[in-house]
């Protein structure tokens, strides 16, 4: 009975340090873009985009991790950071001759996320 014990303890040790051994910690660089909705002026665009990245600067790391797209299922939400935003407007003009402005908001981020070793 006691080399069953034995043996079983072995055995799940072994287990647990493969399993271990089977992820290696990845840092990943990703960019998101985002469009404002449709305003009249280009400074209302601006104002926007400037509102936009202000939210952003002040989310922690959690926050991030649940608002911008992170295709890998093994993030650590702890490491998400902005690193990067850059601000365009666009201009679109409409069939009947309006004139409405976009701002674009590129934001670049980094995260860390566990990838399997295989």
């Amino acid at each position: 009975m006691k080399k069953v014990i034995t043996l079983a303890a072995a055995l799940l040790l072994s287990t647990s340090a493969l399993a271990a051994t089977q992820f290696k910690d990845v840092s990943t660089n990703q960019t998101a873009r985002y469009l404002t909705d449709a305003v009249s002026t280009q400074a209302e665009a601006e104002a926007l985009a400037t509102t936009f990245v202000s939210e952003l600067e002040e989310k922690s790391n959690f926050e991030l991790s649940q608002q911008l797209p992170t295709p890998h299922l093994r993030m650590d939400k702890r490491s998400m950071e902005v690193t990067d935003t850059e601000l365009s407007v666009v201009t679109e003009e409409a069939e009947d001759g309006t004139v409405n402005y976009r701002a674009v908001v590129d934001v670049d981020y980094s995260y860390k996320y566990r990838s399997s070793k295989g």
